[in-house]
């Protein structure tokens, strides 16, 4: 018996007894609706067999693999890109990956599964080569299938290392030009979709060379008929090495009941292969995010039946994604903790500062003074964004959010480590203790201060304390306990005014600011919407929970912010087409 059929006579079936026990008691004791946050929850605890299993540690696992099908000119960046990010990762330390193992943090591991160059120079790459490079598809099987499944068995061998330093979850990720191509041909051959169905822009590339890329992929399936119910054979006939390293760490990790949340399109691909060997391992698996523009990726995860808790627009597998989900999945971990504690008993939340505003400021409802965010900085951050080492565009709303928050405090970088408060109005109403609890729990964990607004404020003390707060706290979480329309909306142009990121912290919130932000539009540029546009959840939580959940997200764009290098910084290649060529510049 091989290692592979090893590995697959491994996986079994988690106990979900447990985790719908934990689940269950989570949402009755603290009356909150998590979603597919809870699903996770449940997932993880099932997987590990505990009720109280520690936060994971992680490991960014990142392969790296040529493919002969970029002979055909289907991606934004010429074939060298690969390398030259494979040595980003390890020497200039400026990609995404890198970002994100901060973020994190987790170990950042680098895996050379077929590059075509020497790169027996390059410090800590754990060189794990097959080949120089798959062949082209379009003209026979990329690899043969003994290749195929030496790719999926070094993955296993990786999953296993992970296991064997401790690690509960790993987070995937691939660097290979030309290998959204082969994501699509596999997604297609896989659930008999046409090419038009799954193949989407990459590293965004023009319309021209989509509709090519579009013929490539039909002309790489129609050559060499990939067999549907084979994963093997897909994988051999239209993969890659890289997606087969991710195949198999996918399936080495359901072995070692180590969770896997997957990022992006090509991820998603490689969960079709290592699903179609084993399907059992769907059960280590989680989706982070939904793709906009990788049209696979929402077929691969319905056949999955795997749900998304994100909407971020990401079109990058670095793990940008789903080490959101995982700090997410953390937070889970905490407040089920704080639900399940005993005795209930937590410290009060702080009382706001006193402050009282000069004679020139306002106290008036409609006549703050809210500047317009800075658009010179803003337009420099956004020249930085284009330059980091990436496809343009390629981090959807972790962009923006570095842009706006740009615009807001005059900083091209706000430091990753950005102080960050919730402001919670009441209307009076006092907050359950479980409900307390865990606010307590998730905010202590994330160093955030929490004040609690009492009702009995008046409008001007309201103001100059929001403003105190805003002043000292760039990121700030209004939450609703009960409060009325007047407080939020004092309590948003305090903050606006004190120059702060306002992320509406709850739906009933949200639904005021909304309101508010159509009668003064110059609010929405300091206002960050997590619901529905980014976190798609469906999440029900009160008192600022859900801002307290969407803070990951700004946090993600801090450290991507300041952690990537530039494509001169990393000598990394520009993009030759599509809406990065002429943009993206290394100087």
């Amino acid at each position: 018996m091989n290692l592979l059929q090893k590995t697959i006579a491994a996986i079994t079936v988690p106990d979900a007894a447990l985790a719908s026990r934990v689940t269950a008691a989570l949402c009755t004791r603290s009356g909150i609706h998590f979603g597919q946050l809870g699903d996770a929850l449940a997932r993880y605890i099932a997987l590990t067999g505990e009720r109280h299993p520690a936060p994971p540690q992680t490991s960014v696992v990142i392969s790296c693999a040529d493919h002969g099908v970029a002979a055909e000119s289907v991606s934004a960046y010429p074939p060298e890109t690969t390398l030259n990010m494979m040595c980003n990762y390890l020497m200039a330390r400026g990609g995404a990956a890198n970002a994100v193992a901060n973020y994190v943090p987790a170990r950042l591991c680098v895996a050379d599964l077929g590059v075509n160059a020497d790169t027996a120079g390059i410090p800590d790459l754990l060189y794990r080569s097959i080949a120089r490079g798959t062949a082209n598809m379009t003209k026979g099987a990329a690899m043969t299938h003994a290749l195929a499944i030496q790719a999926i068995e070094t993955g296993i061998g990786l999953a296993a290392d992970c296991a064997a330093r401790g690690d509960r979850c790993i987070l995937p990720g691939e660097m290979g030009i030309s290998n959204t191509t082969s994501s699509a041909a596999i997604t297609a051959a896989i659930l008999r979709l046409t090419p038009e169905e799954v193949t989407g822009r990459g590293a965004n590339i023009s319309d021209e060379r989509l509709h090519h890329k579009v013929e490539i992929v039909r002309r790489a399936l129609a050559v060499n008929q990939p067999d549907p119910q084979d994963g093997i054979d897909v994988l051999a006939k239209v993969g890659g090495f890289e997606l087969g390293c991710i195949a198999g760490i996918i399936l080495g990790a359901a072995a070692h009941h180590i969770l896997v949340v997957l990022d992006g399109a090509n991820t998603t691909s490689a969960a079709l292969i290592a699903h179609a060997i084993a399907p059992n391992c769907v059960h280590a698996l989680l989706a982070s995010h939904a793709s906009l523009t990788e049209h696979s990726q929402p077929h691969a995860l319905r056949h999955l039946g795997l749900t998304p808790m994100l909407r971020l627009d990401i079109r990058l597998s670095e793990a940008a994604g789903s080490s959101i989900a995982l700090r997410m999945l953390e937070l889970m971990l905490m407040a089920w903790a704080a639900t399940d504690a005993s005795p209930r008993c937590c410290e009060p939340f702080l009382l706001p500062p006193h402050r009282t505003l000069p004679a020139s400021s306002a106290t008036g409802e409609n006549t703050y003074d809210i500047h317009a965010p800075n658009r010179t900085v803003m337009d420099a951050a956004q020249y930085r964004l284009d330059n980091l080492a990436k496809p343009i565009h390629s981090l959807g709303f972790l962009e923006h959010i570095a842009v706006q928050l740009a615009g807001i405090t005059g900083k091209i970088r706000l430091p990753s480590n950005s102080r960050a408060a919730l402001c919670l109005l009441s209307g009076g109403e006092e907050l359950p203790a479980e409900r307390h609890a865990i606010i307590s729990a998730m905010t202590a964990a994330r160093d955030i201060d929490v004040y609690l607004f009492p009702t009995a404020m008046e409008n001007a003390e309201c103001h100059a304390a929001m403003h105190a707060v805003a002043a000292d706290h760039p990121l700030l979480i209004i939450g609703s306990m009960g409060s009325d329309a007047p407080a939020v909306r004092t309590a948003l142009c305090a903050a606006a005014e004190g120059g702060a990121l306002v992320l509406p912290g709850d739906a009933a919130t949200d639904h005021i600011v909304r309101e508010y932000c159509v009668i003064s539009p110059a609010l929405t540029h300091y206002v960050l919407h997590l619901l529905p546009e980014m976190i798609t959840a469906e999440i029900d939580a009160p008192a600022g929970i859900v801002g307290i959940l969407g803070l990951e997200i700004v946090h993600a764009a801090l450290h991507i912010m300041n952690d990537m290098k530039t494509f001169t910084e990393a000598k990394v290649a520009v993009a030759i087409d599509g809406a990065g060529a002429g943009r993206q510049v290394r100087e």
